[in-house]
């Protein structure tokens, strides 16, 4: 059976963090409402900070991503399941815990004060947000497993 980590090899990693930093994009800009806004306000202020900051964390946070789902990988190929994001969507609750658990570990290490006030601020709504993206990072991550 192969683990997630493959995904961090020198081949593989570069598109890796590109797809999942692109659907994080895709997320933010996709978002509405007073919340959408406070995102969208929240990205923009990071951008300033740094225009390379989302690819910047996904691949910062990637080992830890993968390492946190890879419990679920190792199942899935068990179950001889055929969609990694239809099977992730099934677990939702414990999928959502282990990327809020990432998020939350490398929010620890933000220096910038307003972003990490931005992060707090919206770190209540984040399980409800995450919830609906995680068939297609499942789907993702199976994309380059392949």
């Amino acid at each position: 059976m192969s683990d997630l980590s493959q995904l961090l090899s020198d081949e593989k990693r570069p598109a890796v963090a590109s797809d999942l930093a692109a659907f994080v994009e895709s997320q933010i800009s996709e978002q509405s409402g007073i919340t959408g806004m406070a995102i969208k306000g929240a990205a923009a202020a990071a951008r300033k900070v740094d225009s390379n900051i989302v690819p910047k964390g996904v691949n910062r946070m990637l080992p830890d991503l993968l390492g946190d789902l890879d419990p679920h990988w190792q199942a899935f190929q068990a179950d001889a399941s055929t969609d990694f994001g239809e099977f992730l969507a099934g677990r939702s609750p414990q999928v959502v815990d282990a990327l809020m658990s990432v998020a939350d570990r490398n929010a620890e290490q933000i220096s910038i004060p307003a972003l990490a006030k931005a992060y707090n601020s919206l770190r209540g709504k984040g399980a409800k947000l995450i919830t609906p993206a995680v068939p297609e990072l499942g789907r993702i991550l199976q994309r380059n497993m392949d």
